[in-house]
């Protein structure tokens, strides 16, 4: 491999982690409902097929990967950036209820809410969304599961396997987006997580191209990154080491206290 096949490539997997690690810094904002959104009306096809290639690369070869969008999706008012970290959560958290593989179907399209299902859920507000749904054939999940899997620090892996924050991140971004999220799962038969977004009533606005942005400055400061995921962490320490910080590294919150 030449040099500059090996820069792309290098640059696509700094993109990709650096993408799902800013997520990890949003997480607790979304589940408070205090992050900065920025809505606006988007093409929620283009969306997903913006993440396609990602997902694929990250999902690995055991899982199969379907998108279906509706042809008349409507666009939905909604901050790009963040739906893409939730879109991530939501199919890596599908990934791990699959360990020896299985189907992975990401479907958009229209909804139409009304106020008999809206008005036994707290906070929604009966009208048009567009859903957005993520369905596994993964080992699925017992009520009592259920019941609490939005609940920040929630989880069922093993220790050090996962924050308990990826779908309290999606609730909250939900919400705060005015829309809601549903669950529907059954043990051995998998689950679907559809997350409902509001219905925009102006054309969708193309979102910047990260890539054109100016590059942001070095600087010379120590930086201590805390990632219990080996293959997200490395990415960080090469792009801080290269811009010129001193990095430090840890993989839980008692090494970091440490250091």
């Amino acid at each position: 491999m030449n040099a500059a096949a090996g820069g792309a490539s290098g640059l696509d997997a700094m993109m990709r982690a650096v993408s799902a690690g800013s997520a990890l810094t949003h997480r607790l904002l979304a589940f408070s409902r205090q992050q900065p959104l920025t809505a606006r009306p988007t093409d929620i096809n283009a969306q997903i097929a913006h993440l396609e290639d990602l997902l694929r690369r990250t999902l690995g070869a055991v899982i199969d990967l379907r998108v279906i969008g509706e042809d008349d999706t409507w666009p939905a008012l909604v901050d790009g950036q963040m739906l893409d970290h939730a879109i991530v959560n939501l199919a890596l958290n599908a990934r791990d209820a699959m360990p020896r593989g299985g189907k992975l179907t990401i479907e958009s399209g229209n909804a139409s809410l009304d106020e008999t299902y809206a008005g036994v859920r707290e906070g929604l507000t009966p009208g048009d969304y567009v859903r957005i749904a993520v369905s596994d054939t993964g080992s699925g999940m017992p009520p009592e599961v259920v019941d609490r899997v939005f609940e920040p620090f929630f989880t069922t892996k093993e220790a050090g396997a996962g924050s308990g924050l990826g779908l309290s991140m999606v609730y909250g971004f939900a919400k705060q987006s005015d829309g809601h999220v549903a669950v529907y799962s059954e043990v051995g038969h998998g689950t679907t997580i559809s997350l409902y977004l509001p219905r925009a009533q102006a054309e969708p606005v193309d979102r910047p191209d990260m890539l054109d942005e100016a590059p942001p400055p070095g600087g010379s400061e120590r930086i201590l990154v805390v990632e219990d995921d080996p293959a997200v962490r490395k990415i960080p320490l090469r792009v801080l080491s290269e811009a010129g910080y001193t990095v430090l590294e840890a993989s839980n919150g008692a090494d970091a206290l440490a250091i």
